[in-house]
């Protein structure tokens, strides 16, 4: 767990040098965005709901996730109104407490902790409850503190609908009865392994110190919110739900994960505050270190 985290951090290093040594320019993290927003991501989410199709067993797994992420970004947002935040900022603390980074770090961990079951239920944890639940209600919650002005019924489903990533999940939903020749499926695979680099470099790139100290309060906010709160409800849930086993420990570790770095793409995508979410999903990625394995404690 550990050297993955490492690792991941290392990557986000190169892109913060590349920074600070003018090799990439600020501007330049809207183009890494759009390509990670529409076209690696999207691969990676089809490729791997493709090849791990879901089980109705394991619906409980998802069902945990969507509760807790609802409390939880409930709880931020009337955090943020409370603090009287930036709308932009008040919808970036609600991204980076909803997700997790579920996909890159809780995929290899759980595989290695728990094997193939515990890789499917990461998936379904991340695919059927994550996911949709970042890609529906997030973007409503993004179009309710947005800037612009056009924030009808209308303009909230087509941005819904013109989700990339939404639409590699339904593909890779739908076409599972259909048998895809396989450099098709390897090009889907090639492209989506492109995003935990490009993402982890995106997030260096974008890392800016606080305006004030003001905006330390906020961040640890997020960051006690993602790694405690989020994980404790989750705990709560997988309880009451009667989850136990592989499925409990799966649920509660992949809720306990650092902020997803999806959040950080929305909110540059969207114009939220992004140095704002950066920070989050940096200093949450580090103390993850240490809080991952309190939970793995927990579990015992």
């Amino acid at each position: 767990m550990i050297k993955t985290l490492i690792t991941l951090i290392i990557i986000s290093f190169l892109g913060f040098l590349s920074k600070k040594f003018q090799i990439f320019k600020q501007k330049d993290t809207e183009i890494f965005s759009r390509f990670v927003y529409n076209f690696s991501l999207p691969a990676l989410v089809f490729f791997s709901i493709y090849s791990n199709p879901p089980q109705g067993a394991f619906l409980k797994v998802a069902m945990v996730e969507w509760i807790t992420s609802f409390i939880v970004g409930a709880i931020s947002i009337i955090i943020g109104v409370l603090l009287k935040l930036k709308r932009e900022t008040i919808a970036s603390l609600f991204l980076v407490t909803i997700g997790g980074n579920v996909t890159f770090l809780g995929y290899p961990i759980m595989e290695r902790l728990y094997g193939s079951e515990g890789l499917s239920l990461a998936i379904i944890y991340d695919q059927l409850g994550m996911i949709i639940f970042v890609y529906t209600i997030g973007i409503l919650v993004i179009n309710l503190f947005t800037s612009q002005k056009e924030l009808g019924f209308e303009n909230s489903l087509k941005k819904i609908l013109l989700n990339p990533p939404l639409w590699g999940l339904i593909a890779g939903l739908v076409l599972q009865p259909i048998k895809i020749p396989d450099f098709l499926l390897e090009s889907f695979s090639l492209l989506g392994r492109a995003t935990t680099p490009l993402m982890m470099f995106l997030l260096g790139l974008s890392l800016e110190k606080p305006e004030s100290k003001e905006t330390y309060l906020p961040v640890s906010i997020g960051v006690i919110l993602k790694l405690l709160a989020f994980p404790l409800f989750a705990l709560l849930l997988s309880n009451l739900f009667n989850l136990s086993g592989v499925p409990f420990n799966v649920t509660i570790l992949e809720s306990a994960m650092p902020s997803m770095l999806t959040a950080l793409v929305l909110a540059i995508q969207f114009k939220l505050d992004y140095p704002f979410s950066s920070h989050v999903i940096t200093y949450s990625t580090l103390l993850s270190l240490i809080t991952l394995n309190l939970w793995m404690e927990v579990i015992k």
